[in-house]
């Protein structure tokens, strides 16, 4: 999906100039969409959780450029940009899956899990 690479970079971006808190950058990227979508697992960290964590440097300053855009487009209207605040690892259910900007193995797909949809108990 095009924009999801640059997604985090640009909110982190808004965070370094003010215009969002950590908090709220936190809230549209995981507690958000959670609660919204009435995702299971996901959201928090948390016991139970799946270990989905993104570790950011939000000191770095890097321009956005297409030749590391992944999607199929291969391009963004971002390109040229510079931003600060930059992901430095994603662990994926516990697994260790970019670091550096460099993708280390490839996402077990699983289907999303909805909380209505869990069995009680």
């Amino acid at each position: 999906m095009a924009g999801v690479q640059t997604l985090l970079p640009l909110l982190l971006d808004h965070m370094a100039a003010g215009r969002l808190t950590l908090e709220r950058v936190v809230d549209l990227t995981s507690a958000g969409p959670q609660r919204i979508y009435n995702i299971a697992g996901k959201g928090r960290i948390a016991v139970g959780y799946d270990a989905d964590v993104v570790l950011v440097d939000l000191q770095a300053r890097r321009v956005i450029r297409n030749d590391w855009i992944a999607s199929r487009c291969g391009w963004t209207p971002f390109d040229g940009r510079e931003v600060t605040g930059w992901p430095k690892a994603t662990i994926l259910r516990g697994h260790v899956v970019m670091r550096e900007d460099q993708l280390l193995e490839a996402p077990l797909g699983q289907p999303v899990r909805f909380s209505e949809c869990l069995s009680p108990g």
